[in-house]
């Protein structure tokens, strides 16, 4: 029976002799041990032994009948094994022990003096456990280098993103605002309505796009509204159903209520996506089906405690799968980042992470239902909202924005944007100018700045900012309302904006729709 003082541990004896064993053991329990021995005095055994382990150390004795400790040595050191392999015996000399312990031996007791046994073994143990420590410490310094290489990965991704944006918002700028120009130049029931329409489709959706890169890499801040979540879903459905192999049964199971939340639509597409994307990892390239659910939820006061949520109404989006499911450890940690169980090289272990992070962020939760072999469900609650007004028709905004016309100055180092604004701001009744470069900009107000109304900026131009510009366009007129537009807008642009004290900054991919309103907004706040 063992005592709380005594330390368990298994032992391999490699001995002929069993008086010889039992009395090892007899000095490893007065030491403190609480030893479990097995006795093997020839090679096939000593084999057989190895491998059924697990040992905490092996003791042989150096001659035996047939059989030498040095053998009993090589088979032990074949194994790989980093456990302490001592040397018990009576007729080792001092030349063989420095052989034994070149070998790879790590001491030698000799059998007279036995009772050093417990303490060399206690020294080896502890040496072990130093080891042990060592390679888990590289390993993991190893899988944080691996974080941080991914860490740096995708932060020149984001920065990579950013200046994609930039460039493709101005092309996406151009067309979205001469077509909105054209559609309001041709009569209802024209032929090439049909034509623009579908250009106008392709480029919003290139738009989105962009808009989910920028969310990948964090450099696009959260733009919340009220949305219809089944778009969305149906949206990303049919980008899945193309992208996932042809062996995947992906379904919708969507309730007829469009379910509206306020949420970031881009990013509630990438939590569909991610969710998928995990699923189809699930099914290790074997056939099955992941199912994409949207109904309503109540969560009542009893249930709200256990999910962390409100008592109230929920829109419940659900991914399920038929693939490994998962055991009680792995789902401790499905959602911490970088944690993943796919192979090196096929996987970043962001993609739930990502995911929890952004229903946290819209105040609600996800919970997953799995077995192992059995598949698994993931659930996400987001508080529902109630569905927004109908937004003013094409006359009523026109007659929300009516201008009698005051001057706006336009500055954008790219003649296509630059142009296509001037031209959707004059249509609606105001005197632009328009410039490409900075300094004629600056130019121009400082020669008369009071007749400047309104000046806009780009924000990514060559030589000086945006916000360079803002800053001595205020100076030459104190009070002028300022706007910045630009294809990548963040917080930290909008905080250094509002120092400088511009009143607005607005994206370039939806400039055409909201420069005129933005201008007459500007106007109004400013008196004129």
């Amino acid at each position: 029976m063992t005592t709380m003082n005594e330390r368990p541990i298994r032992i391999l004896s490699v001995e002929d002799s069993e008086n010889d064993f039992r009395l090892a053991m007899r000095q490893l329990r007065k030491a403190g041990f609480a030893p479990e021995g097995r006795r093997v005095q020839d090679l096939p055994s000593l084999r057989q032994a190895l491998q059924e382990g697990p040992w905490d150390a092996v003791i042989s004795d150096f001659s035996m009948p047939g059989f030498s400790g040095l053998e009993a040595l090589a088979e032990f050191r074949s194994g790989g094994l980093d456990i302490p392999f001592i040397f018990v015996s009576g007729t080792i000399g001092e030349e063989m022990a420095v052989a034994a312990m070149r070998a790879g031996a790590s001491d030698y007791v000799m059998k007279e003096n036995m009772g050093r046994l417990g303490p060399a073994l206690e020294r080896e143990l502890a040496q072990v456990a130093q080891r042990v420590a060592h390679r888990l410490a590289e390993a993991e310094l190893v899988r944080f280098e691996a974080q941080l290489h991914q860490a740096q990965k995708m932060e020149s991704l984001g920065t990579l993103a950013g200046g994609i944006a930039h460039d493709f918002n101005n092309i996406l700028g151009a067309i979205l605002g001469n077509i909105e120009i054209a559609l309001a130049d041709i009569e209802p029931g024209h032929p090439a309505q049909t034509a623009l329409g579908e250009i106008q489709q392709a480029s919003l959706r290139a738009r989105d796009l962009v808009r989910q890169i920028l969310t990948f890499s964090r450099r696009r801040p959260q733009q919340l509204e009220v949305i219809a979540l089944k778009p969305i879903v149906e949206e990303t459905f049919r980008l899945l159903r193309a992208t996932l192999p042809a062996g995947v049964d992906l379904r919708q199971a969507l309730a007829d209520a469009p379910m509206h939340v306020h949420a970031d639509a881009t990013q509630l597409q990438q939590v569909v996506m991610n969710l998928c994307t995990n699923a189809w990892h699930a099914l290790h390239d074997q056939p099955g089906q992941i199912v994409i659910g949207l109904d309503a939820m109540e969560v009542d006061a009893a249930d709200s405690g256990t999910r962390g949520l409100e008592a109230g109404a929920y829109a419940h989006l659900w991914v399920k799968d038929t693939g490994s499911g998962m055991d009680a450890r792995t789902l401790e940690r499905v959602f911490e980042p970088f944690f993943t169980t796919k192979s090196t090289g096929q996987g970043t272990g962001l993609g739930l992470s990502v995911v929890h992070g952004i229903v946290a962020a819209h105040h609600g939760s996800i919970t997953v239902d799995t077995l192992p072999g059995q598949g698994s469900t993931f659930h996400v609650l987001l508080p529902a909202a109630a569905e927004p007004l109908p937004l003013p028709t094409i006359h009523e905004r026109a007659a929300l924005v009516a201008a009698h016309g005051e001057h706006v100055v336009y500055l954008d180092d790219d003649e296509t944007v630059m142009l296509v604004m001037i031209r959707i701001l004059e249509r609606a009744g105001y005197r632009c100018s328009g410039y490409l470069d900075a300094s004629e900009a600056l130019a121009s107000i400082q020669a008369a700045p009071a007749a400047v109304d309104v000046f806009i900026t780009d924000y990514n131009m060559p030589g000086r900012s945006g916000l360079d510009v803002a800053r001595e366009a205020a100076a030459l007129n104190p009070g002028m309302p300022i706007a910045i537009s630009t294809g990548l807008i963040t917080d930290e642009l909008c905080e250094r904006a509002r120092a400088l004290g511009v009143v607005a900054v607005i994206e370039k991919e939806n400039a055409f729709r909201e420069i005129v309103p933005l201008v007459r907004r500007l106007l109004e706040n400013n008196g004129t």
